[in-house]
């Protein structure tokens, strides 16, 4: 990748135009970066501001050491550096960590955006314009927490994206989910929250719950932990106590969704993501593998004579998808895993 394909990145980057091969060779590229290359990319990245919010990313202590090692530092003739004193330092150290924090915030995996602008009514004013901020986190991302204007606090599973308001100006406080999330919502009667997803909208005033409702799952979940949520979807609305769950199905065109509610949850499955683990309780291996291929950015291709196996078990996300696969074969299942080219999964008999 060249220095020019290098600034392009950065603008479909922002965009979200972009594929995984392209980010790969993106990160390969800034391993080998000059400091003039770095800074070009930090000018590009800080000139495109008006299309992008960014995290409030600092780089880590070690990042800056080692920029300010390249900075201030001269060969000693043994492979070291020794330190000098530049007079220049705090204007160049301005615009490396500038640099870092591009490279902590790309590495990252997470990006946010703004989408839209629409004008919104204020009670006894006139219209004010409404920025919509996109948050995601790609497949094969870590869990993601981010703090909303009012100071609610959403986790973010990976291949989950939030469309949420800059400001929660109006009557009420409405963000779009797609994938799975665990929100904790500052309380305001005055101000009711309100999560959409697909089918469906979920009511609450201050309350701890799970959403899962991704695209290629078959049915969403909201789980209620602490408060009191509503339900809302095709059917009549339905209102959940902690320990219980709204399973709503994704419908045919033109059917209308209708709303179970599972009195007693398992809520440590449930949260097993947020924490930091996979647990399944008695889960078909089809939705194993789609939850799998979310973490570890892979898809899942089955042989046709594997059988709708179900699965049980606790394990950390943290590890390696090769360890992961391990225990899977552990459980004696009768089928078998094969990664070869790091983007798929066989599955076998």
């Amino acid at each position: 990748m060249s220095l020019q394909e290098a600034k392009q990145f950065v603008a479909q980057f922002i965009k979200g135009d972009y594929t995984p091969e392209e980010y790969a060779a993106f990160l390969r590229w800034l391993r080998g970066a000059t400091l003039d290359e770095l800074n070009e990319i930090a000018d590009e990245h800080e000139s495109k501001h008006d299309q992008w919010i960014a995290m409030a990313a600092t780089p880590p202590t070690d990042w800056v050491n080692r920029l300010e090692q390249k900075l201030d530092g001269v060969g000693d003739g043994n492979g070291g550096l020794v330190r000098r004193f530049n007079p220049e330092r705090w204007v160049r150290r301005k615009t490396w960590i500038a640099a870092a924090s591009v490279i902590v915030l790309l590495s990252a995996g997470v990006y946010m955006f703004v989408r839209e602008e629409r004008k919104a009514p204020q009670a006894g004013a006139e219209t004010v314009k409404v920025s919509f901020n996109t948050y995601m986190n790609p497949r094969g991302g870590d869990q993601k927490e981010l703090i909303l204007a009012d100071g609610s606090k959403v986790w973010l599973n990976a291949a989950s994206s939030l469309k949420f308001p800059s400001q929660f100006d109006g009557p009420e406080r409405v963000v779009e989910l797609s994938g799975e999330a665990f929100f904790e919502v500052t309380n305001n009667s005055n101000k009711p929250f309100r999560v959409k997803i697909k089918d469906a909208e979920v009511e609450v005033l201050g309350t701890h719950f799970n959403v899962m409702a991704y695209e290629d799952e078959s049915i969403s979940r909201t789980t209620l932990i602490e408060g009191s949520v509503r339900m809302e979807s095709g059917a009549a609305p339905v209102v959940l106590k902690p320990g219980e769950q709204a399973e709503i199905p994704y419908p045919s065109p033109g059917v209308v969704p209708t709303i179970k509610v599972v009195s007693i949850a398992n809520t440590s499955a449930v949260l097993a993501w947020k924490n930091g683990f996979f647990q399944f309780d008695n889960e078909d291996i089809h939705t194993v593998m789609r939850s799998i291929g979310r973490a570890y950015n892979v898809e899942a291709q089955f042989d046709s004579n594997v059988p709708a196996t179900r699965i049980t078990g606790v394990f950390p996300r943290q590890q390696s998808l090769a360890t992961t696969l391990n225990f899977l074969e552990h459980l004696k299942l009768g089928i078998h895993f094969k990664n070869d080219d790091g983007k798929s999964v066989r599955v076998t008999l």
